[in-house]
């Protein structure tokens, strides 16, 4: 089992238990159960069925189920191999009224989310087991990141936008370069394929693209003030020097090498 014990309180949340762990048989059985607090319950693996007032959901890895104070529940598994779980108990002001929330999360938010645990494990170790303030405030932002995209809590509110600048301009042309597009769209509030759809609507491209543009934009200014390669590298976002120069050329048909300063013709050789 992975942490178990975190008590990490702000007004109207607590949470006194976050785990990965993989369910034994006899929790993998028809068994039903309930709690005092919510429960948060990821699938990172395996398959089976959740079972809760009168539903029957499928359930496999990127599948979240999260249930409010007191409601029985139940899981069956389908398969041998016991599920990977990561379960978040907790309490949030206002909850008992809440209705019990299914969501399938997508590729590109599981592999986010593998990489924040992934993060919490690496943070937890170098402070040897010791849940830290850093550690808590991971640990408190996926739980909040888990609770948005289930609806349970609200999406965070657009930016206030200044004259004739839109929100979601703002938020492409606002963040850094080397951030990850994961961490952009966790900015927005929304659900990356939703995001995706508003910059579309915005600029006519995904927000890979808009990004892929900006960098793109930024690398030429800097390569022809005379930066050095790896340096335009580091700025635009890339750590690999040699993987920036073959998708610069695949861009512009000429290696960073080769473009041109600032007072000089284009005609050197790619």
């Amino acid at each position: 089992m992975f942490i178990n014990r975190v008590h990490i309180r702000i007004p109207g949340l607590h949470i006194p238990t976050f785990a990965v762990f993989r369910k034994s048989p006899d929790q993998a059985s028809a068994e039903t159960q309930s709690r005092d607090c919510c429960q948060l319950i990821l699938y990172l693996s395996g398959m089976g069925r959740q079972l809760f007032a009168d539903n029957d959901i499928g359930i496999e890895p990127g599948s979240l189920v999260i249930f409010p104070p007191g409601l029985p529940h139940a899981f069956r598994s389908s398969t041998n191999r016991m599920p990977l779980c990561l379960m978040i108990e907790f309490d949030l002001k206002g909850a008992r009224s809440n209705q019990p929330a299914v969501y399938k999360m997508n590729r590109s938010e599981l592999i986010e989310l593998r990489q924040r645990l992934a993060y919490l494990f690496k943070l937890r170790s170098r402070a040897r087991g010791v849940l830290h303030m850093e550690s808590a405030t991971v640990v408190l932002q996926l739980v909040i990141s888990l609770l948005r995209v289930a609806g349970w809590l609200e999406r965070v509110p657009e930016l206030n936008s200044g004259p004739g600048e839109s929100a979601i301009h703002r938020l492409l042309y606002s963040v850094d370069l080397t951030t990850p597009l994961q961490q952009i769209v966790r900015k927005s509030g929304y659900q990356r394929d939703h995001l995706n759809r508003l910059v579309k609507k915005e600029t006519g491209l995904s927000l890979g693209q808009v990004r892929m543009q900006r960098r793109l934009a930024k690398a030429k200014e800097l390569l022809s003030d005379g930066i050095r390669v790896a340096n335009v590298a580091n700025e635009v976002g890339f750590t690999d020097q040699s993987y920036f120069s073959r998708w610069f050329r695949q861009q512009t048909g000429r290696v960073p090498s080769h473009w041109p300063r600032h007072g000089q013709t284009a005609n050197s050789p790619a």
